[in-house]
């Protein structure tokens, strides 16, 4: 059973962990969407679909053609991320009435793992770097079938065909639910918008926070969408070096973009005071990673010049 982080806090064992979980999710969209299944060992091994099994009319006494749909098997690693964090002892005994010290630093910590989680999300490379998870560039990027490239050069100016272009790559099988873009290109086009008389339509999301919708799907602006990437013949080739990004359209569900993270998820663990410092430390720590069931249930556009024109 998968579950957000939001959901499955619910079931931890401690208040800490409750709250920690809660700090996590607070300020990111993706983090309260996101469904994670438990793993009980350190890895899973499954087939995504990359085309479907067909099917046909046939004659009286015809000849009837097998089809079976085409998997590719893969596998997610849960990897280890978290960090430690030190209370010094005698500020928490002598400025805990002037301030939460404990709720501070750990909050501060909170945000890093946070951090580090979204950056990966988007941008991480298991081939790069064995100790993180793939994210979604590299992820939407082993397969053409949904990518749409904003054009043929290092960087072209978004054209909102080819938004709904990438929409339109995500079968009926699936009913993407949102839309992830940096705040300069969602700046871009509400400009081209304002030129036409119109805007984005405006509700409140699951959460009550007042959000943006395109073509039905909740906008997500995440500052960790760069507007520094590199592409080549307009397809992403890497998070920094240039002045491209990417526009995401997301499906969030068990067999779509989800995560998967070690049994209990999210611990925080206090591992008493220090030999060599009048201190108390605690450890955030995370076994995590992402995974796509089904590659279809998910598109982008790549390879957008990120401070440029919107056009039609």
């Amino acid at each position: 059973m998968a579950l957000t982080l939001t959901e499955g806090s619910k079931y931890s064992t401690t208040e800490l962990d409750r709250r920690v979980i809660d700090r996590l999710v607070k300020d990111s969209r993706v983090l309260q969407l996101l469904p994670f299944e438990e793993l009980m060992g350190n890895s899973l091994t499954y087939n995504t679909i990359t085309t479907d099994a067909g099917a046909g009319f046939y004659p009286v006494n015809g000849t009837w053609t097998e089809s079976t749909p085409t998997l590719t098997q893969a596998t997610v690693t849960l990897k280890i991320l978290g960090g430690d964090a030190d209370i010094d002892n005698f500020l928490l005994a002598t400025r805990s009435n002037k301030m939460d010290l404990k709720g501070t630093i750990l909050e501060n910590k909170i945000k890093a793992v946070q951090y580090a989680f979204m950056d990966k999300f988007f941008y991480g490379s298991a081939t790069s770097d064995p100790n993180e998870f793939t994210g979604l560039q590299g992820l939407i990027s082993s397969t053409t079938y949904n990518t749409v490239s904003a054009g043929s050069t290092t960087g072209t100016l978004l054209s909102m065909t080819k938004l709904r272009q990438a929409i339109d790559l995500i079968p009926n099988a699936w009913s993407p639910t949102h839309i992830a873009m940096s705040k300069q290109l969602r700046r871009y086009i509400t400009v081209y918008l304002d030129s036409l008389g119109a805007s984005f339509p405006t509700g409140r999301n699951d959460w009550g926070k007042m959000v943006q919708y395109y073509d039905g799907l909740e906008i997500i602006v995440d500052d960790h969408i760069l507007d520094t990437e590199t592409a080549a013949s307009g397809v992403y080739t890497a998070k920094t070096g240039g002045g491209n990004t990417t526009i995401f359209i997301l499906s969030f569900a068990p067999q779509a973009c989800s995560g998967v993270q070690g049994q209990g998820g999210i611990k925080t663990v206090p591992l008493g005071d220090l030999e060599t410092k009048d201190a108390s430390r605690y450890r955030i720590k995370w076994y995590c990673g992402l995974k796509f069931e089904d590659i279809r249930s998910c598109a982008k556009v790549d390879g957008i010049d990120a401070d440029g024109t919107v056009a039609a």
